[in-house]
């Protein structure tokens, strides 16, 4: 059997555990780690908001299509196109406005009638109050749509949903 009693002269073995500069290396990676971490989880939680937007988006352009078909012409506003006041959508958590435009409106970066610009609310990030734009382009049969951050009041592309990345 083994003897674990001290003999005479035998020093006591030291208590086991982290020194402090150990820990310090520790907590410096873990730092590291969320440094990397965070602006990564940023653009994921912004790019899921916008997707809010996406989804009005989406009906107005069932709208905007069903117009042009029913009248062989692109709407220039949202009444034209049956969507409600463009300020009307202020009541959801993401998005501020939902508007269609034409050539020669309010917003001179429209090239195509029936553009549909959705002014984004993300409050407290770089993203608060960018544009996405969604652009029609008739064609044989069916209308093609082309998503992109409107030129001047766009966000990153970073931050935009991948479907909505052309």
């Amino acid at each position: 059997m083994a003897d674990n009693h001290l003999g005479c002269g035998a020093m006591p073995r030291q208590a086991a555990g982290f020194t402090i500069v150990e820990l310090m290396i520790v907590v410096a990676v873990v730092s590291v780690l969320a440094l990397v971490a965070l602006p990564v989880y940023l653009d994921y939680a912004v790019r899921s908001k916008v997707s809010e937007a996406l989804v009005f988006m989406a009906e107005a352009k069932t709208s905007v299509s069903d117009a042009y078909y029913s009248n062989n012409v692109m709407p220039t506003n949202n009444t034209d196109a049956g969507l409600r006041d463009p300020n009307n959508y202020d009541t959801y958590d993401y998005i501020r406005k939902l508007e269609v435009f034409g050539v020669g409106g309010a917003d001179s970066h429209v090239t195509q009638d029936g553009t549909i610009v959705a002014t984004l609310k993300l409050p407290g990030t770089t993203s608060d109050s960018k544009k996405l734009m969604l652009e029609p382009v008739p064609g044989d049969g069916e209308v093609g749509w082309i998503c992109r951050p409107h030129p001047a009041e766009g966000m990153k592309s970073n931050r935009i949903p991948g479907d909505c990345r052309n």
